[in-house]
């Protein structure tokens, strides 16, 4: 009798090195292929008559993936500004203006491509537009801020963002294009 019991428990302890396989193939196809994608970035300004007036442009490769990666794009310059302490002192501090890109939680949708997506867009005001007694070399600093997740077509230009040019009756606008990196 007590060989009839341990038969049954020896087949299967000798069959469990079997399942892991396929638990480990099943656990693999769970967590999706991670794909690359170039994403063209085009940040344009915009005059009242609709005509794109400046370009800028910035290329990127993004992956989907790991959720809490943040990809970044940093481009710009370091303006100086002078600052009174409390003593009475000039100290020199530094403001950052140019363009700031931040994306996350890439995912692929269908045919689309969805991620969480920051932009700062940051600049010098013409001095012939500043409206207000500042200090004598106090500059102006215009900066347009989105935040959003965003789902764009694969292959398609799309704009994600768009406001009102602060200066001007035209726009600012933000522009993607994603396309597979093969």
């Amino acid at each position: 009798m007590k060989t009839v019991l341990a038969l049954p428990a020896l087949v299967a302890f000798a069959l469990m090195p079997l399942g892991l396989p396929a638990q480990e193939a099943s656990a693999s196809a769970a967590s999706p292929a991670e794909h690359f994608y170039r994403l063209n970035l085009t940040v344009e300004e915009v005059n009242d008559a609709g005509k794109v007036t400046n370009t800028r442009s910035y290329v990127a490769t993004i992956a989907t993936g790991p959720e809490g990666r943040t990809q970044e794009i940093r481009t710009g310059s370091r303006i100086p500004m002078a600052a009174s302490t409390e003593k009475g002192n000039v100290e020199v501090q530094y403001v950052d203006v140019g363009v700031n890109f931040d994306v996350n939680q890439v995912k692929e949708i269908g045919d689309k491509l969805s991620f969480n997506l920051s932009a700062v867009v940051s600049s010098l005001a013409p001095e012939s537009k500043v409206h207000f007694e500042a200090g004598a070399n106090d500059p102006v600093i215009r900066q347009n801020r989105w935040q959003a997740t965003v789902a764009i077509p694969v292959g398609k230009p799309t704009v994600v963002f768009s406001s009102d040019d602060l200066d001007d009756t035209g726009k600012m606008q933000v522009e993607l294009m994603a396309t597979p990196v093969e």
